[in-house]
């Protein structure tokens, strides 16, 4: 019997969300923005898989709500931390992969729309890992079907 999808994403986002509150067990204000970081990048990142599957798009609209409600979350932080450093990083990080997901858009027959150009800039905010694992997994990834694809045309060869 098949699970279906709805309860399989579910499940899944309810694991991955007691996940990410373990990890960030600190009560302090930086470990309780960051946790409200991630899920809104969890969330946010689930709709968008769940549209994309659907219908091959990326809203902007949910990108740019996402990215409202985190930039409004580490400001809030740094407000009342006075410090904005995590704010700056995430701006300059989520510019530098944005900015580079932008370039390989423009590339005639790269197959990257301008919706995956958002994403990647608002994944970015979490930081400058974030940034070398959006630079890097996609392409991971993507390389068994690729590889797939590759056998299946030498074989029709």
């Amino acid at each position: 019997m098949a699970v279906p999808g709805w309860l399989l994403g579910s499940v899944s986002l309810a694991v991955a969300s007691i996940g990410i509150g373990l990890r960030l067990r600190s009560a302090e204000l930086s470990g309780l923005a960051t946790l409200a970081v991630w899920l809104v990048v969890l969330y946010s990142g689930a709709l968008l898989a769940a549209v994309d599957i659907a219908v091959r798009r990326l809203p902007t609209l949910v990108i740019a709500v996402a990215a409202a409600m985190v930039f409004a979350i580490l400001a809030a932080e740094a407000a009342m931390t006075a410090d904005g450093r995590r704010l700056v990083i995430a701006a300059a990080a989520g510019a530098a992969l944005g900015g580079g997901y932008l370039l390989l858009a423009l590339l005639a027959g790269s197959g990257m729309g301008l919706g995956d150009v958002r994403l990647a800039a608002l994944l970015g905010t979490l930081g400058w890992d974030a940034v070398l694992l959006g630079a890097v997994l996609p392409y991971l990834l993507a390389a068994p079907a690729a590889l797939i694809r590759l056998v299946r045309r030498d074989g029709k060869g």
